[in-house]
């Protein structure tokens, strides 16, 4: 007897089991398996509309903290955790590859007014290009992006004023890459005395330095390359997955009819390095920026990048100056979603 039961407690510990769980199953003549239990998930509701969003999107992939914040809004009430098991599921069945770049990528902190980043991405290729203009300020990480259908020298010195005229201010230098409007030549007058692009040089002089990052390593201008990818994931790719079968074009106007409001709440969000929201950051540097001269504004403030004259100054400054009512009672800690700034344009019927 004493055997028998030093047998079965050791048979607790090897299963785990409750010792009354073991002796009841041992003195059953036929085992029988239990029914697995099963648990409704708190995501069954939503996984027709998930799966449809991310089909919309593909090749695409829209992050799961847009999807997460538009099921929110739907009702849901489970985590992000949940979300991403299933979405991964999804993307698995149809045979998605994860594009994530997992390159370090060097931070460089600086001082108030210091510094910008500034860059070309390409949004869209081929026969109808479309560009987009990044500018990001050091200190603050405050964001400014302009959308256009080509990357011409005088194009992008009028994107520089739009993204001075949105700051409030120049800094004191501008980081580049090897982008041809600013640089023609490294090294051109011996170590780092590079050839600069004259047109650009005369534009420059008296308002910032133009640097440019060391040769292949773009990755030095991380806060732009990050806000790049932030960009595409956050604002375009949601926005072509919605408008997919809207019938309308995608152009550079229709993207910057959306993006000061999108700006607003992405420059209104808690940054994930500073942990702070970049326009609160901005109110701090915006003194260290050099005031814009009239003279500059009027000379290259017209045109919309595009090849028109339309001023649409007007709708930046527009855009900056409600910012602060239309964001105070936004929660945009997360990554922005879609209906957020559909909301801003169109109102709360959200009919676009």
């Amino acid at each position: 007897m004493t055997n028998w039961v030093y047998k079965k407690r050791l048979t607790d510990q090897i299963l785990g089991l409750n010792r009354r769980t073991v002796s009841r199953r041992l003195k059953e003549e036929d085992l029988k398996l239990y029914p697995k239990r099963s648990y409704p998930s708190k995501l069954n509701d939503y996984k027709g509309y998930i799966e449809e969003r991310i089909n919309q999107a593909y090749p695409d992939r829209i992050p799961s903290t847009v999807i997460l914040r538009e099921i929110n809004d739907m009702g849901y009430t489970g985590s992000l955790r949940t979300l991403q098991k299933y979405t991964k599921v999804i993307y698995d069945r149809i045979g998605s590859k994860r594009g994530k770049d997992s390159e370090e990528i060097i931070r460089f902190e600086t001082e108030k007014g210091f510094q910008a980043q500034a860059d070309w991405t390409t949004i869209r290729a081929g026969r109808k290009p479309i560009y987009a203009f990044v500018m990001v300020l050091g200190y603050s990480r405050t964001a400014f992006v302009y959308f256009t259908n080509n990357s011409d020298e005088d194009i992008f010195q009028s994107c520089h004023i739009k993204a001075f005229d949105y700051f409030g201010g120049i800094p004191k230098t501008i980081l580049y890459d090897n982008l041809k409007s600013v640089i023609i030549q490294r090294d051109k007058y011996g170590k780092n005395r590079h050839g600069i692009n004259n047109d650009f040089l005369d534009f420059s002089k008296g308002l910032f330095i133009p640097k440019p990052c060391k040769p292949y390593r773009a990755k030095t201008k991380g806060k732009v390359e990050r806000f790049n990818s932030y960009l595409k994931n956050n604002f375009y790719k949601p926005l072509r997955a919605k408008l997919k079968n809207s019938g309308l074009e995608i152009t550079p106007e229709l993207l910057n009819s959306y993006i000061f409001s999108w700006l607003e709440m992405a420059n209104n969000r808690i940054h994930g390095t500073t942990k702070r929201k970049p326009f609160d950051m901005l109110k701090e540097e915006y003194e260290f920026l050099t005031r814009i001269p009239d003279s500059l504004a009027a000379k290259y403030g017209n045109g919309d990048g595009n090849g028109n004259k339309d001023r649409d100054n007007d709708k930046i400054k527009e855009a900056i100056e409600k910012s602060n009512k239309t964001c105070a009672n936004i929660d945009v800690s997360y990554y922005t979603g879609i209906d957020e700034y559909e909301k801003l344009l169109f109102g709360e019927s959200g009919n676009g």
